[in-house]
């Protein structure tokens, strides 16, 4: 039984009601095409799915994807151009009708509907289907991306909330998100390091930040001293987010500064190979051995150089725990190097790897003291323990982790340690477990230390050792300690004290420097009126007699040095307090050196019978600063450099900092009295004064305060100061600039 007619209503009607009910897209089209062909006397109906494209389409359907439009034939016969439509008129039908939809350029489903009756596809019922066709297609969207994305983010979740320190971030490097490792690094919360910069805790600066969000790999270290050291990789979300992971690599630099100790008059190299036996890393004297440098070795398979040993590739891709062998290595034009290799899975899902010469004696010794030297030197806890579960021998990480020490866990037992019923019942379980597997992993139980109540959670892993007759001769367990609450307790404690003093510093900072400031601003005011005056004394033609026009000189004199040493503090307050802020312009350096105080300090260098060069390289570009601050900075450099030097040159020289470096690097050379490197230590502090020891002219101190003030400057904008120099032989003072700014243009306050 079916109606004659269908209308829009019951059909818009019915769709939705179908989609409500339906869990997925196959499940939704069944469910339509039975509905579809009772409402409209269909006798078949046959939707295919081209959005995932998980079904190959006929030569018709795929003629109906293409032109994008229905394709109607309402009078069937036994001769077609598509083998498809011969085939449904063999099979009794005589009408048919496929209508393809698209979705934003896209193709997403194609239906075929036929009929036993000839015309059945007119214009009074086309259009309905062809609506129930685009209704449907959305609907079938809506849920092929609502379950991608409901997937794609529990794979997300699960994926960054694991152990890796990971971090979303903005392209300015500020954090919007990070998980419970990254943030437990510093000892804060999520939300704390929400907001922070990256650079606060990572040596990350702009160009790193910028590399990484291009896709590069780069290596960086904590910002606390000595911090732990990072592998860091990043992939872009989006124009605006970043996806940052971290891998500690710490151990892995530790070890290879170990290695290169113990490779010192060593026979023996140590490589490490990935899972096809590429070399990605092989010791300095990997040539005692292989008579090849680390460069032509790294890259190549060890596989290929041993191409003779056939079985080797096979025991390499069945390796569970360590391979150990003799090799023939052919290592290029016929050289034939006989070796002893040890390989031993690690933790990077590649293997470690031992090669020495082919003497058997020196081999076995020398790789029982480098396993045994590894073992004693590794950061984790490690128990050697006879097949009975008696404790043979500790490394120093066990004896510290439970507070042991000397030989005192020799002999015991090991079930001793575990704190609960239910740690060692997974540690019985686990050794019979080992026994029949060969290893045991990731068995999380509770050890007690010497003497304290608290149990200490730990992460195990379990290995059985046999011997050459494959029988049993005990065990090793790998432990590494898992972070407890009174650590995380005692670290918060820790920060909130020095939260709470470094508060208190800025504070007293904050006083000092507002002090200086007002002081120093309330001093300007009289004293420009003592300059003014004084000024007029001096310049006035009658009524003085020429003692006391002298005496108005010095008063002239004496104010505007204190009205310099004035600014210069207020200078410093500002600076300090951050009052100052950069009028970023575009500079040329070219122009900048024609400045008139620039010019007045030339033209005194060379009344003192000094030569002066300036050199500006042709590949500086113009820069973003604040032309006034810099003329400051040169000027401050400048002056020095004359003062210090009674003969010879001064030179001021401009010039990339690089090849395709980002800074501009600007020197200041003199041949003057040079400084001690005691006194470069202090050269920058507030009111140091070098001592003009070997001056013939000894001129008016100065205030102690413009190398302070110049390197503020410089550090705003964004660049760094410094310099070298010889006693008696001259000074070089330098600093640098990037040629992008990175300052906020903003007027001086």
């Amino acid at each position: 039984m079916m109606q004659e007619t269908i209308t829009l209503e019951q059909l818009i009607s019915e769709l939705f009601a179908i989609g409500k009910e339906s869990v997925g897209s196959e499940e939704l089209f069944a469910k339509f095409s039975a509905k579809l062909q009772y409402m409209a006397g269909i006798d078949y109906i046959s939707i295919r799915e081209a959005y995932q494209e998980k079904e190959e389409l006929s030569g018709l359907e795929e003629y109906a994807v293409n032109t994008g439009k229905p394709y109607i034939d309402n009078r069937l016969s036994g001769y077609s151009a598509f083998p498809e439509l011969i085939k449904h008129y063999n099979l009794g039908f005589r009408s048919c009708a496929l209508v393809p939809v698209s979705l934003e350029g896209k193709p997403v489903i194609v239906a075929t509907f036929l009929s036993r009756q000839e015309d059945k596809f007119d214009a009074m019922l086309m259009p309905r289907l062809s609506l129930a066709a685009e209704l449907l297609a959305y609907q079938a969207v809506a849920k092929v991306e609502r379950e991608r994305s409901i997937s794609l983010a529990k794979y997300f979740d699960a994926a960054f909330n694991t152990y890796a320190p990971q971090m979303l971030i903005d392209r300015n490097g500020a954090i919007v998100r990070s998980n419970k490792s990254a943030s437990g690094l510093f000892g804060k919360t999520q939300r704390e390091m929400v907001g922070r910069n990256v650079s606060e805790f990572f040596s990350i600066d702009a160009t790193m930040l910028y590399s990484l969000r291009e896709g590069s790999v780069a290596e960086v270290r904590e910002s606390a001293e000595q911090g732990r050291i990072y592998k860091a990789s990043s992939g872009k979300i989006n124009d605006r987010l970043s996806h940052l992971l971290l891998y500690d690599v710490t151990q892995l630099k530790e070890l290879e500064e170990k290695v290169k100790l113990a490779e010192m008059g060593s026979g023996e190299t140590f490589m490490l190979l990935a899972k096809d036996t590429t070399v990605l890393w092989a010791s300095a004297n990997v040539g005692k051995v292989l008579k090849l440098g680390m460069d032509e070795i790294v890259g190549r398979r060890l596989i290929d150089l041993a191409y003779e040993d056939k079985e080797l590739a096979g025991e390499i891709g069945s390796l569970n725990d360590t391979l150990a062998k003799p090799l023939r290595l052919n290592v290029g034009n016929d050289v034939i190097i006989d070796t002893k290799a040890v390989l031993v899975k690690n933790q990077f899902g590649g293997f470690s790897c031992m090669l020495s010469s082919n003497n058997i004696e020196r081999y076995v010794a020398s790789m029982q003291g480098a396993l045994e030297g590894l073992i004693e030197t590794a950061s984790d806890a490690i128990f050697s323990i006879d097949s009975l579960g008696y404790i043979k021998s500790v490394n120093s990480s066990a004896e510290r982790l439970l507070k042991y020490g000397g030989n005192e866990l020799s002999g015991s037992a090991l079930a001793s340690l575990y704190a609960d019923e239910e740690s060692q019942q997974k540690l019985s379980s686990s050794l019979s477990l080992a026994r029949s597997t060969g290893m045991v992993e990731h068995m999380y139980v509770n050890l007690r230390p010497k003497e304290a109540e608290v149990p200490i959670p730990c992460e195990q892993s379990i290995r059985s050792m046999v011997d050459s007759d494959n029988g049993l001769v005990g065990y090793m367990i790998t432990t590494k300690e898992l972070a407890t609450k009174m650590k995380l307790d005692q670290l918060e404690e820790d920060t909130e004290e020095l939260g709470k003093r470094l508060e208190g510093v800025k504070e007293e900072s904050d006083l000092k420097t507002q002090f200086f400031y007002n002081i120093s601003h309330d001093l300007k005011t009289p004293l420009t009126s003592i300059y003014g005056y004084g000024k007029l004394l001096a310049n006035s033609s009658e009524g003085i007699s020429q003692d006391n026009r002298g005496y108005a000189e010095i008063i002239t004199k004496e104010a505007d040095r204190l009205l310099q040493l004035i600014n210069q503090i207020l200078d410093v307050a500002k600076l300090s307090s951050g009052r100052i802020k950069l009028d970023v312009q575009d500079v040329d350096f070219n122009s900048l050196l024609k400045n008139p105080a620039i010019g007045s300090l030339i033209e005194f260098a060379e009344k003192k019978g000094l030569e002066f060069r300036v050199d500006v390289d042709y590949s500086v570009p113009a820069i973003q600063a604040d032309p006034n601050r810099l003329i400051q900075v040169l000027v401050n450099l400048i002056g020095n450099a004359i003062k210090f030097t009674e003969k010879g040159s001064i030179g001021v020289r401009i010039a990339r900092a690089g090849k395709k470096s980002k800074f501009i690097r600007v020197e200041v050379t003199d041949t003057g009295t040079g400084i001690s490197k005691e006194d470069m230590k202090k050269l920058f502090r507030k009111f140091f004064q070098l001592q003009r020891k070997g001056l013939i002219m000894q001129e008016g101190s100065g205030t102690g305060l413009g190398l302070s003030i110049a390197k503020e400057i410089v550090n705003l904008h964004g660049g760094r100061i410094g310099v070298t120099s010889e006693a008696g032989v001259g000074s070089t003072f330098w600093f640098t600039l990037p040629i992008a700014a990175r300052v906020k243009k903003t007027a001086v306050k």
